[in-house]
Protein backbone atom coordinates (compact mmCIF):
# COMPACT_ATOMS: atom_id res chain seq x y z
CA UNK A 1 0.00 0.00 0.00
CA UNK A 2 1.27 3.45 -0.89
CA UNK A 3 2.27 5.55 2.09
CA UNK A 4 -0.10 8.45 2.75
CA UNK A 5 1.06 11.86 1.61
CA UNK A 6 2.27 14.15 4.41
CA UNK A 7 0.88 17.65 4.58
CA UNK A 8 1.82 20.18 7.26
CA UNK A 9 -0.86 22.04 9.19
CA UNK A 10 -0.28 24.67 11.83
CA UNK A 11 -3.31 24.10 14.01
CA UNK A 12 -5.73 21.42 15.04
CA UNK A 13 -8.54 23.37 13.38
CA UNK A 14 -7.87 22.82 9.69
CA UNK A 15 -8.76 25.21 6.91
CA UNK A 16 -8.43 24.78 3.17
CA UNK A 17 -5.88 27.51 2.59
CA UNK A 18 -2.34 26.53 1.66
CA UNK A 19 0.42 27.20 4.13
CA UNK A 20 2.79 30.00 3.27
CA UNK A 21 6.52 29.61 3.19
CA UNK A 22 8.16 29.48 6.59
CA UNK A 23 10.97 31.77 7.58
CA UNK A 24 14.37 30.19 8.14
CA UNK A 25 14.47 31.64 11.63
CA UNK A 26 11.46 30.95 13.85
CA UNK A 27 10.59 33.48 16.53
CA UNK A 28 7.58 33.66 18.84
CA UNK A 29 5.76 36.96 19.09
CA UNK A 30 4.22 38.01 22.35
CA UNK A 31 0.65 36.93 22.92
CA UNK A 32 -0.75 40.37 22.08
CA UNK A 33 1.03 40.28 18.74
CA UNK A 34 3.56 42.97 19.62
CA UNK A 35 7.23 42.17 20.17
CA UNK A 36 8.76 44.48 22.81
CA UNK A 37 11.47 46.74 21.45
CA UNK A 38 14.17 45.28 23.69
CA UNK A 39 13.46 41.78 22.35
CA UNK A 40 13.87 42.95 18.75
CA UNK A 41 17.05 44.77 19.73
CA UNK A 42 18.45 41.70 21.49
CA UNK A 43 17.84 39.51 18.47
CA UNK A 44 19.55 42.03 16.21
CA UNK A 45 22.46 42.49 18.61
CA UNK A 46 23.08 38.76 18.98
CA UNK A 47 22.71 38.05 15.28
CA UNK A 48 25.22 40.78 14.43
CA UNK A 49 27.64 39.52 17.08
CA UNK A 50 27.37 36.00 15.73
CA UNK A 51 27.93 37.13 12.15
CA UNK A 52 31.04 39.07 13.18
CA UNK A 53 32.66 36.37 15.29
CA UNK A 54 31.42 32.83 14.66
CA UNK A 55 33.07 30.71 11.97
CA UNK A 56 30.48 28.72 10.05
CA UNK A 57 33.13 26.55 8.42
CA UNK A 58 35.16 25.70 11.55
CA UNK A 59 33.93 22.94 13.86
CA UNK A 60 35.27 21.85 17.25
CA UNK A 61 34.40 18.43 18.66
CA UNK A 62 33.49 18.85 22.34
CA UNK A 63 33.48 15.59 24.30
CA UNK A 64 31.12 15.75 27.29
CA UNK A 65 30.52 13.31 30.14
CA UNK A 66 27.00 13.92 31.42
CA UNK A 67 27.85 13.05 35.01
CA UNK A 68 30.76 15.50 34.89
CA UNK A 69 29.27 18.05 32.54
CA UNK A 70 30.73 21.20 34.11
CA UNK A 71 34.16 19.62 34.52
CA UNK A 72 34.04 18.41 30.91
CA UNK A 73 33.14 21.89 29.67
CA UNK A 74 35.95 23.58 31.61
CA UNK A 75 38.45 21.05 30.28
CA UNK A 76 37.21 21.71 26.75
CA UNK A 77 37.63 25.50 26.89
CA UNK A 78 40.99 25.14 28.67
CA UNK A 79 42.64 23.27 25.80
CA UNK A 80 45.31 25.25 23.96
CA UNK A 81 43.62 24.41 20.66
CA UNK A 82 40.16 25.57 21.78
CA UNK A 83 38.59 28.39 19.80
CA UNK A 84 35.31 29.86 21.04
CA UNK A 85 34.51 31.06 17.53
CA UNK A 86 34.35 27.49 16.16
CA UNK A 87 30.96 25.80 15.98
CA UNK A 88 30.84 23.35 18.92
CA UNK A 89 29.79 19.84 17.96
CA UNK A 90 28.78 18.12 21.17
CA UNK A 91 29.45 14.43 21.69
CA UNK A 92 27.95 12.99 24.87
CA UNK A 93 30.04 9.99 25.93
CA UNK A 94 28.17 6.72 25.44
CA UNK A 95 25.38 8.29 23.40
CA UNK A 96 25.06 7.54 19.72
CA UNK A 97 23.98 10.78 18.09
CA UNK A 98 25.38 13.24 15.59
CA UNK A 99 25.05 16.84 16.75
CA UNK A 100 22.71 18.48 14.29
CA UNK A 101 21.62 21.00 16.91
CA UNK A 102 19.87 18.96 19.59
CA UNK A 103 22.90 17.91 21.66
CA UNK A 104 24.28 21.45 21.55
CA UNK A 105 21.00 22.96 22.79
CA UNK A 106 20.78 20.41 25.60
CA UNK A 107 24.44 20.86 26.54
CA UNK A 108 24.25 24.63 26.92
CA UNK A 109 20.96 24.38 28.86
CA UNK A 110 22.45 21.89 31.33
CA UNK A 111 25.70 23.86 31.49
CA UNK A 112 23.91 27.01 32.66
CA UNK A 113 22.23 24.99 35.43
CA UNK A 114 25.53 23.45 36.52
CA UNK A 115 27.21 26.84 36.41
CA UNK A 116 24.74 28.26 38.92
CA UNK A 117 24.80 25.34 41.32
CA UNK A 118 28.20 23.65 41.13
CA UNK A 119 31.01 26.04 40.16
CA UNK A 120 30.94 27.91 43.48
CA UNK A 121 30.80 31.44 42.09
CA UNK A 122 27.11 32.08 42.79
CA UNK A 123 24.99 31.88 45.92
CA UNK A 124 21.41 32.66 46.84
CA UNK A 125 17.93 31.54 45.97
CA UNK A 126 17.26 29.85 42.65
CA UNK A 127 16.58 32.51 40.05
CA UNK A 128 18.04 35.34 42.16
CA UNK A 129 21.72 34.76 42.81
CA UNK A 130 24.70 36.88 43.83
CA UNK A 131 28.44 36.39 43.50
CA UNK A 132 30.19 34.51 46.27
CA UNK A 133 33.01 36.14 48.20
CA UNK A 134 35.55 33.35 47.79
CA UNK A 135 39.21 34.27 47.56
CA UNK A 136 40.25 30.69 46.81
CA UNK A 137 37.85 30.60 43.85
CA UNK A 138 39.23 33.97 42.76
CA UNK A 139 42.79 32.62 42.87
CA UNK A 140 41.69 29.56 40.89
CA UNK A 141 40.10 31.93 38.34
CA UNK A 142 36.73 30.22 38.63
CA UNK A 143 34.91 33.51 38.05
CA UNK A 144 36.86 33.98 34.83
CA UNK A 145 35.92 30.48 33.66
CA UNK A 146 32.29 31.17 34.54
CA UNK A 147 32.37 34.26 32.35
CA UNK A 148 33.97 32.23 29.55
CA UNK A 149 31.26 29.57 29.70
CA UNK A 150 28.38 32.05 29.69
CA UNK A 151 29.86 34.01 26.80
CA UNK A 152 30.43 30.75 24.89
CA UNK A 153 26.79 29.78 25.29
CA UNK A 154 25.42 33.19 24.30
CA UNK A 155 27.75 33.44 21.29
CA UNK A 156 26.37 30.19 19.87
CA UNK A 157 22.71 30.97 20.44
CA UNK A 158 22.47 29.18 23.78
CA UNK A 159 20.88 30.43 27.00
CA UNK A 160 22.38 32.56 29.74
CA UNK A 161 21.98 31.89 33.47
CA UNK A 162 18.77 33.98 33.80
CA UNK A 163 19.37 34.15 37.54
CA UNK A 164 21.29 37.28 38.55
CA UNK A 165 19.56 39.58 40.99
CA UNK A 166 18.22 42.47 38.85
CA UNK A 167 19.75 45.15 41.09
CA UNK A 168 23.13 43.44 40.96
CA UNK A 169 22.96 43.16 37.18
CA UNK A 170 22.21 46.88 36.86
CA UNK A 171 25.13 47.76 39.14
CA UNK A 172 27.40 45.53 37.06
CA UNK A 173 26.29 47.47 33.99
CA UNK A 174 27.18 50.83 35.52
CA UNK A 175 23.62 51.75 36.44
CA UNK A 176 22.35 53.08 39.78
CA UNK A 177 19.20 51.16 40.74
CA UNK A 178 16.97 52.39 43.55
CA UNK A 179 18.11 50.27 46.49
CA UNK A 180 16.11 51.98 49.25
CA UNK A 181 13.32 49.41 48.74
CA UNK A 182 15.60 46.42 48.13
CA UNK A 183 14.13 43.21 49.56
CA UNK A 184 16.78 41.96 51.98
CA UNK A 185 15.05 38.57 52.28
CA UNK A 186 16.61 37.50 48.96
CA UNK A 187 20.13 37.74 50.40
CA UNK A 188 21.81 34.41 51.21
CA UNK A 189 23.18 35.49 54.64
CA UNK A 190 20.55 35.53 57.44
CA UNK A 191 22.80 37.68 59.63
CA UNK A 192 23.01 40.38 56.96
CA UNK A 193 19.26 40.13 56.48
CA UNK A 194 18.77 40.80 60.20
CA UNK A 195 21.12 43.77 60.21
CA UNK A 196 19.48 45.34 57.18
CA UNK A 197 16.09 44.86 58.79
CA UNK A 198 17.29 46.78 61.85
CA UNK A 199 18.50 49.63 59.64
CA UNK A 200 15.21 49.66 57.76
CA UNK A 201 13.20 49.77 60.98
CA UNK A 202 15.16 52.69 62.41
CA UNK A 203 12.43 55.35 62.70
CA UNK A 204 13.14 57.29 65.92
CA UNK A 205 16.07 58.91 67.72
CA UNK A 206 16.04 56.03 70.21
CA UNK A 207 16.20 53.51 67.34
CA UNK A 208 19.13 55.41 65.85
CA UNK A 209 21.07 55.42 69.12
CA UNK A 210 20.56 51.67 69.50
CA UNK A 211 21.55 51.11 65.87
CA UNK A 212 24.76 53.10 66.27
CA UNK A 213 25.65 51.14 69.38
CA UNK A 214 24.81 47.72 67.94
CA UNK A 215 25.80 48.04 64.28
CA UNK A 216 27.73 51.30 63.99
CA UNK A 217 31.13 49.70 63.50
CA UNK A 218 29.76 47.15 61.01
CA UNK A 219 28.00 49.85 58.98
CA UNK A 220 31.18 51.95 59.00
CA UNK A 221 33.14 48.96 57.68
CA UNK A 222 30.65 48.80 54.82
CA UNK A 223 31.99 52.16 53.68
CA UNK A 224 29.62 54.45 55.61
CA UNK A 225 31.71 56.07 58.38
CA UNK A 226 29.11 58.84 58.58
CA UNK A 227 26.74 56.50 60.41
CA UNK A 228 27.76 58.05 63.74
CA UNK A 229 26.70 61.52 62.56
CA UNK A 230 23.61 60.34 60.70
CA UNK A 231 20.01 61.31 61.37
CA UNK A 232 16.87 59.22 61.13
CA UNK A 233 16.17 60.87 57.78
CA UNK A 234 19.45 59.43 56.46
CA UNK A 235 18.43 55.82 57.11
CA UNK A 236 16.96 55.01 53.66
CA UNK A 237 20.17 56.20 51.99
CA UNK A 238 22.35 54.31 54.49
CA UNK A 239 20.27 51.19 53.89
CA UNK A 240 20.88 51.56 50.14
CA UNK A 241 24.62 52.07 50.70
CA UNK A 242 24.88 48.91 52.80
CA UNK A 243 22.97 46.90 50.19
CA UNK A 244 25.26 48.18 47.44
CA UNK A 245 28.31 47.29 49.49
CA UNK A 246 27.11 43.78 50.23
CA UNK A 247 25.85 42.73 46.79
CA UNK A 248 28.35 44.62 44.61
CA UNK A 249 31.32 46.45 46.13
CA UNK A 250 32.28 43.61 48.50
CA UNK A 251 32.61 41.18 45.58
CA UNK A 252 33.98 43.70 43.07
CA UNK A 253 37.13 41.68 42.34
CA UNK A 254 35.07 38.55 41.70
CA UNK A 255 32.70 40.43 39.42
CA UNK A 256 35.60 42.03 37.56
CA UNK A 257 37.18 38.62 36.95
CA UNK A 258 33.82 37.30 35.72
CA UNK A 259 33.31 40.17 33.27
CA UNK A 260 36.91 39.79 32.08
CA UNK A 261 36.04 36.18 31.32
CA UNK A 262 33.09 37.26 29.21
CA UNK A 263 35.13 39.94 27.46
CA UNK A 264 37.74 37.34 26.52
CA UNK A 265 35.18 36.11 24.00
CA UNK A 266 34.60 38.99 21.61
CA UNK A 267 34.27 41.73 24.26
CA UNK A 268 30.81 40.34 24.97
CA UNK A 269 30.44 41.95 28.39
CA UNK A 270 31.13 45.38 26.89
CA UNK A 271 28.29 44.65 24.47
CA UNK A 272 26.05 43.71 27.41
CA UNK A 273 26.86 46.94 29.24
CA UNK A 274 26.10 49.03 26.17
CA UNK A 275 22.74 47.27 25.75
CA UNK A 276 21.88 46.28 29.31
CA UNK A 277 18.11 46.66 28.98
CA UNK A 278 18.05 44.34 25.99
CA UNK A 279 20.11 41.75 27.88
CA UNK A 280 17.98 41.80 31.05
CA UNK A 281 15.93 38.74 29.97
CA UNK A 282 19.13 36.72 29.47
CA UNK A 283 20.79 37.51 32.80
CA UNK A 284 17.84 37.93 35.17
CA UNK A 285 14.82 35.79 35.94
CA UNK A 286 12.21 37.63 33.87
CA UNK A 287 11.01 34.53 32.04
CA UNK A 288 7.36 33.69 32.63
CA UNK A 289 6.35 30.01 32.48
CA UNK A 290 5.23 28.98 29.01
CA UNK A 291 1.52 29.42 28.44
CA UNK A 292 -0.54 26.98 26.41
CA UNK A 293 -0.95 29.53 23.62
CA UNK A 294 2.79 30.24 23.46
CA UNK A 295 3.64 26.54 23.55
CA UNK A 296 1.19 25.67 20.76
CA UNK A 297 2.54 28.50 18.61
CA UNK A 298 5.94 26.81 18.59
CA UNK A 299 4.79 23.74 16.65
CA UNK A 300 3.40 22.80 13.29
CA UNK A 301 1.63 19.49 12.60
CA UNK A 302 2.52 17.04 9.84
CA UNK A 303 -0.84 15.47 9.03
CA UNK A 304 -1.59 12.82 6.44
CA UNK A 305 -3.80 13.56 3.43
CA UNK A 306 -7.32 14.73 4.24
CA UNK A 307 -9.90 11.98 4.14
CA UNK A 308 -7.41 9.17 4.77
CA UNK A 309 -7.71 6.73 7.65
CA UNK A 310 -4.37 7.93 8.95
CA UNK A 311 -5.63 11.52 9.02
CA UNK A 312 -8.68 10.49 11.04
CA UNK A 313 -6.50 8.65 13.57
CA UNK A 314 -4.09 11.59 13.78
CA UNK A 315 -6.89 14.01 14.59
CA UNK A 316 -8.03 11.65 17.36
CA UNK A 317 -4.54 11.84 18.83
CA UNK A 318 -4.33 15.62 18.51
CA UNK A 319 -7.64 16.04 20.31
CA UNK A 320 -6.20 13.99 23.18
CA UNK A 321 -3.02 16.10 22.91
CA UNK A 322 -5.11 19.25 23.33
CA UNK A 323 -6.69 17.76 26.45
CA UNK A 324 -3.24 16.98 27.86
CA UNK A 325 -2.20 20.58 27.23
CA UNK A 326 -5.31 21.67 29.13
CA UNK A 327 -4.22 19.47 32.04
CA UNK A 328 -0.83 21.19 32.07
CA UNK A 329 -2.43 24.63 31.87
CA UNK A 330 -4.79 23.75 34.73
CA UNK A 331 -1.84 22.43 36.78
CA UNK A 332 -3.48 19.07 37.46
CA UNK A 333 -0.32 17.23 36.38
CA UNK A 334 3.37 17.45 37.22
CA UNK A 335 4.12 17.66 33.51
CA UNK A 336 5.08 21.15 32.31
CA UNK A 337 5.20 22.75 28.88
CA UNK A 338 8.93 23.25 29.46
CA UNK A 339 9.35 19.48 29.99
CA UNK A 340 7.82 18.79 26.60
CA UNK A 341 9.90 21.49 24.92
CA UNK A 342 13.11 20.05 26.41
CA UNK A 343 12.07 16.57 25.26
CA UNK A 344 11.57 17.79 21.68
CA UNK A 345 14.29 20.42 21.24
CA UNK A 346 16.77 20.12 24.12
CA UNK A 347 15.95 23.72 25.14
CA UNK A 348 13.53 24.86 27.85
CA UNK A 349 12.62 28.06 26.03
CA UNK A 350 12.72 29.51 22.55
CA UNK A 351 16.28 30.85 22.08
CA UNK A 352 16.80 34.58 21.69
CA UNK A 353 17.65 33.99 18.03
CA UNK A 354 14.79 31.55 17.59
CA UNK A 355 15.02 27.94 16.48
CA UNK A 356 16.67 27.29 13.09
CA UNK A 357 13.31 25.97 11.86
CA UNK A 358 9.87 25.44 13.29
CA UNK A 359 9.54 22.34 15.51
CA UNK A 360 6.90 19.88 14.41
CA UNK A 361 4.62 17.07 15.55
CA UNK A 362 4.49 13.93 13.44
CA UNK A 363 2.82 10.56 13.90
CA UNK A 364 3.60 6.86 13.90
CA UNK A 365 1.63 3.63 13.80
CA UNK A 366 1.52 1.46 16.90
CA UNK A 367 2.38 -2.12 16.07
CA UNK A 368 -0.21 -4.67 17.10
CA UNK A 369 0.27 -5.90 20.64
CA UNK A 370 3.03 -3.39 21.38
CA UNK A 371 3.12 -0.11 23.28
CA UNK A 372 5.69 2.32 21.96
CA UNK A 373 6.03 5.57 23.86
CA UNK A 374 6.11 8.95 22.11
CA UNK A 375 9.64 9.82 21.04
CA UNK A 376 11.48 12.83 19.68
CA UNK A 377 14.40 13.89 17.53
CA UNK A 378 15.95 16.95 19.14
CA UNK A 379 18.04 17.62 16.04
CA UNK A 380 15.01 17.58 13.74
CA UNK A 381 13.00 19.10 16.62
CA UNK A 382 10.13 16.72 15.94
CA UNK A 383 7.82 14.99 18.41
CA UNK A 384 6.31 11.70 17.25
CA UNK A 385 2.91 10.75 18.67
CA UNK A 386 1.06 7.46 18.14
CA UNK A 387 -1.99 7.60 15.90
CA UNK A 388 -5.44 6.77 17.19
CA UNK A 389 -5.10 7.72 20.88
CA UNK A 390 -8.64 8.62 21.90
CA UNK A 391 -8.12 8.82 25.68
CA UNK A 392 -6.27 11.83 27.03
CA UNK A 393 -5.31 10.01 30.24
CA UNK A 394 -3.55 7.34 28.19
CA UNK A 395 -1.63 9.91 26.14
CA UNK A 396 -0.76 11.85 29.28
CA UNK A 397 0.62 8.71 30.92
CA UNK A 398 2.70 7.92 27.84
CA UNK A 399 4.09 11.46 27.56
CA UNK A 400 4.86 11.63 31.26
CA UNK A 401 6.77 8.35 31.13
CA UNK A 402 8.58 9.32 27.93
CA UNK A 403 9.81 12.64 29.31
CA UNK A 404 10.83 11.17 32.67
CA UNK A 405 12.54 8.05 31.32
CA UNK A 406 14.56 9.77 28.60
CA UNK A 407 18.13 8.53 29.08
CA UNK A 408 20.03 10.60 26.54
CA UNK A 409 20.76 10.69 22.84
CA UNK A 410 20.65 7.36 21.07
CA UNK A 411 19.35 5.56 24.16
CA UNK A 412 15.97 3.89 24.61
Amino acid sequence: MQAPQRVPDNDFIIDDSEDGEEDDMFDISSENGVIPLEEVDLCTILRTFKEEHISDDQISIICIRRRKLLESAIKAISRVTFSWTDLPQIEFVGEDADDMGGPQREFFRLLMIELQTSLGIFEGKAGQVFFTYDQAALEQRKYFKGGNLIAWSIAHGGPCIRALDPSLFQLMCGQEPQLEQFDSHVLPDPDVQSKLKQIQQCKTAEDLTALQQDLGDWIAECGIPGIFNATVEDMPKIYAYVVKHYIFLRTAKMIHQFTDGMNAYGKLWDLVMDNWIAFLPLFTNMQEPLSKAAFKAIFRYNYSTRGSNHREAEEDTIFSWEMVLNMIEDKVTELRFEDLLIFVTGADEVPALGFPRKPCIDFYEQEAGQRRLPYASTCAMCLYLPRGITEEDKLHEMLFQATRDSLGFGKV
